[in-house]
């Protein structure tokens, strides 16, 4: 079907409901799991959990990924520059001795039940073959945190 890079609505208005917290050092847990080529489901705006994926059996597999992802580590506290507010993670998601192909992925709060944050497109699919398979995120400033608000 399709991946659509998107923030997804249920994550919105979590966020005025008080559910996820990015703090730093006492957030909850975040964690990024791959989407595989050619997904039967669609993922974008309207995914609103984890199991979105799993549930279509959409999660990338092969040696070296394990079901569920990465935990994101360091994360940024939430801040506000140029009237955007940003969270990001500064360590990339990477996964070792690895093969198998990915079109996307969804990052989701494994403290709160799975709860889908955003999904992103990779343009297109993306392999590894008895490798590294990393994730560059972009810089956590106001125009290219991976997680923006304006």
């Amino acid at each position: 079907m399709a991946i659509t890079t998107a923030m997804c609505n249920s994550f919105k208005t979590e966020i005025l409901e008080g559910v996820h917290d990015f703090t730093a050092s006492t957030g909850n847990t975040f964690k990024l799991a791959l989407i595989k080529a050619s997904p039967t489901g669609t993922y974008g705006a309207a995914t609103t959990n984890y199991s979105d994926v799993t549930g279509n059996s959409d999660e990338t597999s092969g040696t070296g990924y394990t079901a569920g992802g990465v935990t994101l580590t360091a994360n940024v506290t939430p801040t506000n520059s140029s009237n955007v507010s940003y969270t990001d993670w500064t360590t990339d998601p990477s996964w070792t001795s690895a093969s198998f192909s990915a079109a996307g992925c969804i990052i989701y709060n494994s403290s709160k039940s799975n709860k889908a944050v955003a999904v992103f497109d990779f343009g297109g699919t993306q392999t590894v073959s008895s490798g590294t398979f990393t994730l560059t995120l972009p810089s956590a400033t106001s125009s290219t945190a991976i997680l923006r608000i304006s």
